[in-house]
């Protein structure tokens, strides 16, 4: 059976062109049917809390009707555990776990080893000087740094003994040095978490997640659809794998570039098979790349993959082609045109500010200037958490 693999236009509302997907079969065939109450059968994986929260908001708005039973909807990352001692798969029904280690004990714990590192006699110079700060605040912050470390290892599931790797012998030995601040991760960090029977919260998620496919595999129930996943995470990736080859399974892509040329599109995964001369690293970076690989790894070309509605403007083909892979810049002569542009940024606005203050006040004008037609809505989209606190002040004033 072919998986079923969907995606929607990023140009398109992502959660009700899903929930009008759902309700008329196009997604699952034969479901709902003519069954008013077919629809709390489904299960739907959303990428977290608050998009379960606001599809189960929308969903009487996109259906166009005053009641009806909603599906379930949860977040990937939140598998509930309860589920397992009732499941007929038959790794799952016993499936029991070390609980995780609690964030403050685990700061606590790994600046304890910091600060033992940090009084090592080969971080002492010549004169007796410490090479690295030893004190209770720079051991709390390099123990963050070395937890995000140690979460981003296991999430894409890198082994420890890579770090051999990173430093050649004829580096300087201040790398050496770094070398050794991260052995406390791979060698003293597991020792403490054996000792006390824990793991970390990261792998506690990553084999929830590898239960729960094992558990839709074997004891599958009613339809499953995973949606607004990219698989960026390898666990995820496994997951959304098993989705998608269910009888009754579906998985929804967000925004799969389906306008950029084959060519193209093989540089974003890389080709193995490429000539020595032509650049075949994979290209990591991308916004497809997660997609790409997803995709490779369920086994499907992205021609198989059908899109539940057409692009309703060119703006997205712009924003593809603005990520081009570097090898294949060339066709932008041939791609581009003076129309596409025009067309695509029609309504774009450019604002040159002085400093943060005249920028957050121009912003905060043209959203204020937004809302004036009753009934309008209004959003400001940044990753600048400083910029979005004084937009707010801005907009209260």
């Amino acid at each position: 059976m072919i998986p079923r693999v969907f995606t929607i236009p990023a140009s398109l509302a992502f959660l009700p062109t899903l929930i009008r997907a759902l309700a008329d079969g196009t997604l699952v065939p034969e479901f709902p049917g003519p069954d008013p109450l077919a629809l709390s059968a489904a299960t739907v994986y959303l990428p977290t809390r608050r998009a379960g929260r606001v599809a189960g908001e929308l969903f009487l708005e996109a259906l166009g009707r005053d009641v009806a039973v909603l599906p379930r909807f949860l977040a990937l990352g939140d598998i509930d555990e309860d589920e397992f001692a009732f499941s007929a798969a038959s790794g799952a029904a016993s499936l029991e776990l070390p609980s995780a280690m609690g964030a403050l004990e685990r700061r606590l714990l790994l600046a304890r080893l910091i600060g033992q590192w940090a009084r090592s006699p080969e971080l002492h110079g010549a004169r007796g000087t410490p090479l690295v700060a030893g004190n209770p605040a720079a051991a709390l912050t390099l123990a963050d740094e070395l937890a995000r470390l140690i979460d981003d290892m296991t999430t894409r599931q890198v082994p420890w003994h890579r770090l051999d790797e990173l430093v050649p012998e004829r580096f300087d030995p201040y790398w050496q040095l770094s070398l050794r601040f991260l052995q406390i991760a791979r060698d003293a960090w597991p020792a403490i978490l054996a000792e006390r029977g824990l793991i970390e919260a990261a792998e506690r998620r990553d084999r929830l997640l590898a239960a729960e496919a094992l558990r839709l595999a074997e004891a599958p129930t009613g339809p499953v659809i995973a949606a607004g996943s990219t698989g960026s995470m390898p666990a995820t990736a496994a997951l959304l794998t098993a989705i998608a080859a269910l009888p009754n399974g579906a998985l929804v892509l967000p925004g799969l570039d389906t306008d950029l040329d084959r060519k193209s599109w093989e540089c974003i995964g890389g080709r193995d098979e490429a000539p020595a001369h032509e650049a075949a690293a994979p290209a990591a970076g991308h916004p497809q790349f997660a997609m790409h690989m997803l995709l490779r790894r369920i086994g499907m070309d992205r021609e198989m993959v059908v899109s539940l509605g057409e692009p309703g403007e060119p703006r997205p083909r712009l924003v593809s082609e603005a990520f081009r892979p570097a090898p294949t810049t060339e066709l932008w002569t041939h791609r581009l045109d003076d129309r596409l542009l025009g067309e695509a940024l029609a309504g774009v606005a450019v604002i040159e500010a002085a400093n943060a203050e005249e920028e957050a006040n121009a912003i905060a004008v043209a959203l204020r200037e937004a809302i004036e037609p009753e009934g309008t809505r209004v959003a400001l989209v940044t990753a600048d958490r400083a910029l979005a606190r004084r937009v707010a002040a801005a907009l209260g004033r």
